[in-house]
């Protein structure tokens, strides 16, 4: 299969120098998690939830502002982005994805802009074979958690500094609630700037009893912004059962649960690594 059958079209373009609140509302309107950017209908560069996530990080003092809104497209899009000729195989461009680890190839051909395909559409190809492969076989353990009462900043960080693109939120008694990936801190609507009382626990002493609770007044926090209730899969279902659930969900992962505990998670990256390979 080429990727010119499988590839999305028409695709949704701004300008350079169309604001940042545009591609956020163009993003929106359209249900998509890219904007290709074109500059005298050529190709410029892409702009991906994760660049609109990424602004949280780079100057706290403007997120809180909600300057990034009026921030201009071309400030943040990746310039120059991986193209993929229509005539390649879909092997050929999950490659390209894996390699480079981006979500989405832009399908050029003879300077022209025909289409788009993403990690969603390599998932939706997958899920419609019978491919026997299991969660447990392709699913990562590697994942991150955090308490529904950690700041954004904190979730944030994590993120950063273990090159993740999601966590997992907890209660205090490490069951999951919910979850937070780059699409809730791209289009998260409040500007987290006030704050609310928590309450907290110092630590809990034998037998379960937990003491020294207290009051902290903090912004707003992981439990305002996390997905819920959490969508789950066990480790023995088949892949293509969990690539079905994203799809049918819009997400871009499950947490994996065995005996009622979270043991990992897998992703649309992890399904298009598979076709890779």
């Amino acid at each position: 299969m080429r990727v010119d059958e499988l590839m999305s079209a028409p695709v949704f373009v701004a300008a350079p120098d169309d604001t940042v609140g545009h591609v956020k509302n163009l993003m929106l309107k359209h249900k998509v998690s890219r904007i290709i950017v074109v500059y005298e209908r050529a190709l410029a560069g892409v702009i991906t939830k994760y660049d609109l996530a990424e602004m949280l990080e780079s100057s706290e003092a403007r997120w809180r502002r909600r300057h990034q809104d009026r921030a201009l497209a071309r400030t943040i899009m990746t310039e120059n982005p991986i193209t993929m000729s229509p005539n390649a195989s879909l092997t050929e461009a999950a490659q390209e994805l894996v390699a480079n680890k981006i979500g989405c190839l832009p399908i050029v051909q003879d300077g022209e802009l025909l289409g788009i395909l993403t990690e969603t559409d390599l998932m939706a190809h997958f899920a419609a074979t019978h491919s026997r492969l299991m969660v447990a076989t392709i699913m990562n353990n590697a994942f991150l958690t955090c308490h529904r009462h950690h700041s954004i900043n904190h979730v944030l960080r994590e993120m950063n500094s273990h090159q993740l693109y999601r966590v997992i939120v907890e209660e205090g008694n490490n069951v999951p609630v919910g979850i937070i990936t780059h699409t809730n801190l791209a289009f998260a609507k409040e500007p987290f700037t006030s704050s609310k009382d928590i309450l907290m626990v110092r630590k809990s002493e034998r037998a379960g009893v937990q003491k020294n609770r207290y009051i902290e007044k903090v912004v707003q926090v992981a439990e305002d912004i996390m997905s819920e209730p959490l969508i789950t899969i066990e480790q023995d279902a088949r892949a293509v059962e969990a690539a079905h659930q994203m799809l049918e969900q819009r997400i871009d992962a499950l947490p994996v649960m065995k005996d009622g505990s979270l043991v990992g998670i897998v992703s649309k990256t992890d399904i298009v690594r598979r076709i890779a390979e």
